[in-house]
């Protein structure tokens, strides 16, 4: 684990996006001084128009590198599947916008890689927090440390997410090639992606490890994000429609871009 491609999916541009993605990149520079084996490489992904407000707004920043979505989508699997395609590292991560790392997560995730070179995926402890109640703060991912939780402590396995379903993958680091092999995230699973992923590429007995460290700061319910949209527009039945289609869709490589309103319950496995 050397050089790490850092994705940031942007889809819009404002004066408060400007700010959020301004503590987001500084969180970058600041893992860069910790982590000496090797660069971090921030990779902007936006359509054009908008990189080109960022570029206007930021200033000549050369500590980031821009990458023109030309795909017509801009939902944020889509971004990230398309950033990945022009990754060249080995490794890569996905960074929110809204979001930031702990100081020392590549330095810490790197300690634990030499133990774990067949991991395909690394993920944080991800501290939660939310706009409203700034100063309260809880966890997540940090479930796999639970005694027999899952078949090696630590690990997330197919048989663990049949239990449990609530994991956060931004802020991890993943193999680029495994990525692409079992085909990177399906934009047409909301609420859900997160888990139609680990449970495609857990089946497929590849491995995700979740770093013993508190790595990221994600933030929840922020007005306008992802988040808030499907409060606002899904009921609990949709959610929970969307975690049954999950369990379906693993199975294919491919996004077939099935809706909930396809689901049929004898289907859920």
């Amino acid at each position: 684990m050397k050089d790490i491609t850092i994705i940031i999916p942007v889809h819009k541009f404002d004066d408060n996006i400007k700010l959020l993605l301004t503590n987001a990149l500084k969180s970058v520079k600041e893992n860069q001084e910790n982590y000496t084996y090797g660069k971090l490489i921030p990779l902007i992904v936006a359509p054009g128009n908008i990189l080109e407000e960022i570029g206007e707004e930021l200033g000549e920043n050369h500590f980031y590198h821009n990458c023109r979505n030309t795909s017509g989508n801009i939902d944020f699997c889509s971004q990230v599947n398309f950033g990945v395609e022009h990754v060249k590292t080995e490794f890569f991560s996905i960074l929110e916008f809204d979001d930031a790392y702990t100081d020392n997560w590549f330095k810490m995730a790197h300690d634990y890689y030499y133990t774990n070179e067949s991991v395909s995926v690394f993920l944080p402890i991800n501290i939660l927090w939310t706009e409203d109640v700034p100063g309260q703060y809880q966890y997540a991912n940090e479930i796999a440390w639970t005694s027999s939780f899952s078949n090696e402590i630590g690990f997330i396995d197919f048989d663990a997410l049949q239990v449990y379903p609530s994991f956060n993958l931004t802020g991890g680091i993943f193999n680029t090639e495994d990525f692409k092999k079992i085909g990177g995230l399906k934009p047409s699973i909301k609420v859900s992606f997160n888990y139609e992923f680990l449970l495609r590429l857990t089946k497929k007995s590849l491995k995700v490890y979740v770093v013993p460290k508190e790595g990221y700061r994600h933030v929840l319910g922020r007005k306008d994000s992802l988040t808030d949209q499907y409060n606002q527009t899904l009921t609990n039945e949709d959610v929970k429609k969307w975690f049954d289609l999950a369990k379906i869709e693993y199975a294919f490589t491919e996004d077939r871009k099935v809706s909930i309103d396809n689901i049929k319950q004898e289907e859920v496995k």
